[in-house]
């Protein structure tokens, strides 16, 4: 999935032009209760005219109107700067390592695997494919083992090339397949941007992950 200039401005622009339309709309009323407010004055019964505090009252009650719509405009922009979009929170992110399951790279150094093998298991099968889902290896991992240190070999042994992989989990019982589970790696965090509603952290290698998919996150090492 691909994320373009113009697809943030959209969705950023949506919400400018609300706030402008409640802005104008709350201009014109107020601009339409002054001119009914002089229409009364210059039209009413010289020997019966309104009372002065009448239209005081009038004016404070609009008034008070008004304010109240300034004040929750002015509560959602802040809470939209808070709780919005994030991504003046999430661009610390940018250069950390965010974990994430589905996806590891490797460089040439060994990636560390967050598998999981249930206790109750009889095995598990870690499997590495490339990311056109070649099959490059089939690692055999014992019941309780939470993390693996790949060091990138393919099935004869040899190193794999530079790039993402996709990994997870087969978990055998009684010698039958009985699950499949996600497995997590550090991969990190490139660029962070915001469409259609959603935070999305674009991770070495173009792996493409919602911040909502994150587990864990630490500093890169040096």
């Amino acid at each position: 999935m691909e994320i373009t200039a113009a697809d943030l401005s959209q969705v950023s622009g949506g919400a400018a032009g609300v706030e402008a339309t409640e802005a104008a709309t709350l201009s014109g009323d107020f601009e339409t209760f002054l001119k009914m407010l002089t229409t009364q004055a210059q039209n009413q019964d010289p020997f019966n005219p309104v009372d002065a505090t009448e239209y005081a009252s009038q004016l404070a009650s609009f008034s008070t109107v008004e304010q109240q719509v300034l004040t929750n405009e002015l509560l959602s922009n802040l809470t939209q700067i808070a709780t919005g979009s994030g991504l003046e929170r999430l661009a610390g992110w940018i250069g950390m390592e965010a974990q994430t399951v589905g996806a590891a790279y490797f460089d040439g150094a060994s990636v560390e695997l967050f598998t999981n093998v249930p206790e109750d298991a009889q095995s598990g099968v870690l499997v590495i494919r490339g990311a056109d889902g070649t099959l490059h290896n089939r690692i055999a991992l014992e019941a309780g083992t939470e993390t693996y240190l790949w060091d990138g070999s393919d099935l004869a042994g040899a190193r794999v090339s530079e790039g993402v992989y996709e990994v997870e989990l087969e978990v055998y019982r009684d010698d039958i397949l009985d699950e499949t589970r996600e497995v997590g790696a550090y991969l990190r965090v490139n660029e962070v941007a915001r469409l259609d509603d959603v935070n999305i952290l674009t991770l070495r290698g173009g792996v493409m992950r919602e911040v909502a998919e994150v587990t864990a996150l630490r500093r890169a090492e040096a």
